[in-house]
């Protein structure tokens, strides 16, 4: 039974350990998806400036700034996508853990429920015993 308990508290401790790792996935695939609203919305405010420009020097600097943020945007896309794929791993193996968690858990208070209703039959067979024998005198 110890042992048992004893496992059902490391696998309590690995499912909390996944638990974080994946919340720390999710904290970064937001962060990522944040930098990509700011860098969308600088392309914005760029396109809306060049639709303004009235001199060429300003046409060309939102030109070159919208050059510019196009491979930070598509960088962050891939690094989006890979967060996404790891994420997605880290919460199949907390999903795995958890019914693994859940079923020794199960089993060890299955176990418990057995070994207290032995030995509640043992008693109850102790007090028998002694009933019968103060009878018969």
């Amino acid at each position: 039974m110890k042992q048992l308990l004893r496992l059902c508290q490391q696998e309590e401790k690995k499912l909390g350990q996944l638990g974080q790792q994946r919340s720390e996935a999710q904290y970064r695939i937001d962060s990522v998806s944040q930098q990509k609203q700011l860098l969308s919305q600088m392309v914005k405010e760029y396109t809306e400036l060049s639709c303004n420009a009235l001199s060429p020097i300003t046409l060309q600097n939102s030109a070159q700034m919208i050059a510019t943020i196009a491979p930070m945007q598509k960088q962050l896309t891939r690094k989006q996508i890979l967060l996404q794929q790891e994420h997605q791993r880290m919460d199949n193996l907390w999903r795995q853990q958890l019914g693994r968690q859940q079923g020794i858990k199960w089993l060890y208070q299955e176990r418990k429920q057995q070994q207290q209703a032995h030995l509640e039959r043992q008693e109850q067979k102790q007090q028998d015993d002694l009933a019968s024998r103060y009878a018969r005198y």
